[in-house]
């Protein structure tokens, strides 16, 4: 099971310190606390949008919405409904909802559940 997670930065912090907070503090909690229930855990900084849709639009180079795109990746969905019911848990939620304040916008925080397709190239 697959988990996208977009995340934004607090508007009085830069890229640099955003990302430095989310390496350093948040996704060490996370290891500690929901390690144990991941296969993966990816962390992807958006640089620009290059291009449009279509390799024939006009190059753009405007700044990503989202300053992570983080990628969870759980063996079942019940590893995924435990790391919620730990995330739930009056403590440890708390532990997590006090350190987002110190980093990012927590009503831009958005979660999905995915179903991934995976194309074989040919060799």
């Amino acid at each position: 099971m697959k988990a996208i997670v977009l995340l934004k930065r607090r508007s009085d912090i830069t890229h640099e310190q955003f990302r430095h907070h989310y390496e350093t503090v948040h996704a060490e909690l996370a290891h500690k606390y929901l390690g144990h229930l991941f296969l993966d855990y990816r962390r992807n900084y958006p640089k620009f949008v290059e291009y449009g849709a279509r390799s024939s639009d006009t190059p753009t180079a405007f700044q990503s919405p989202y300053d992570a795109i983080t990628e969870l990746r759980y063996r079942d969905r019940a590893a995924f409904e435990e790391a919620q019911r730990i995330m739930s848990d009056p403590v440890i939620g708390k532990i997590f909802e006090e350190d987002e304040k110190n980093f990012m916008d927590r009503a831009e925080f958005r979660v999905f559940t995915c179903d991934e397709v995976v194309s074989t190239l040919p060799s």
